[in-house]
């Protein structure tokens, strides 16, 4: 689904139109819609790795969005792979927010002294269960 970036994404504020393309309903792809060198990002649906993930957001970012319920909003947290997957990275502090009914997305930073337990670069490996065979 195709997507106006009303809010920019930190550091590819050029990129105004955006493709979100699901991988397995909890992975996703953006991409730059235009197809220009930005590279495409791996989103992840917070709620996989954590249940604890809720946040306030500033009616400056609703009214971009657009939002009319917080339902409106799909929520997304960029994810930095690495080799092997728990040395992966989770960015808590700046999510991506999507209206699928209007066709609008942007990201919002979080105030880290609001949330600390939120951090940039969070590793993967904090949220995987590790269960040892009882064998």
């Amino acid at each position: 689904m195709d997507f106006k970036a009303t809010l920019p994404i930190l550091g590819f504020e050029s990129c105004k139109e955006v493709t979100l393309e699901s991988i397995d309903g909890q992975f996703y792809r953006l991409m730059d819609k235009e197809g220009k060198a930005s590279p495409a990002f791996t989103l992840v649906t917070p709620s996989l790795l954590r249940s604890d993930y809720v946040f306030d957001l500033p009616d400056s970012v609703v009214k971009h969005l657009q939002a009319e319920r917080p339902e409106d909003l799909e929520v997304l947290n960029i994810m930095i792979i690495d080799t092997p997957i728990e040395n992966s990275h989770i960015n808590f502090l700046a999510p991506l927010l999507f209206n699928r009914k209007k066709g609008l997305m942007g990201q919002v930073v979080l105030d880290s002294y609001k949330y600390p337990e939120f951090g940039i670069a969070d590793p993967i490996k904090n949220y995987l269960n590790h269960k040892e065979d009882a064998s």
